[in-house]
C-alpha cells in the first residue's frame, strides 16, 4: 500500500464509513421535510459527496474527482 490508498479494512476507516452512514440518514431525513428549493439543493448536493465518499470502498477508480 502507497501513502495514496486507504485501508479500507481499518478502524478509522470502519469509524468514517459508520459516521457517513449516520450523516446520510440525518440529511435524508431531513431533505423528507418541507425545504426551500436551495435548502434542498444544498442537502442534495451533501448527499451525494457522502455517497461519493462511500463509493470509494468499493470501487475508487469510479468516483470522479472534479478539478
Amino acid at each position: 500500500m502507497n501513502d495514496s490508498e486507504i485501508d479500507f479494512q481499518s478502524a478509522t476507516w470502519k469509524a468514517m464509513e459508520n459516521r457517513i452512514s449516520m450523516r446520510l440518514d440525518y440529511f435524508r431525513r431531513q431533505n423528507d421535510g418541507y425545504l426551500s428549493e436551495t435548502a434542498t439543493a444544498t442537502l442534495r448536493g451533501r448527499i451525494a459527496e457522502l455517497k461519493d465518499f462511500l463509493a470509494l470502498a468499493k470501487d475508487p477508480d469510479k468516483v470522479t474527482d472534479e478539478q
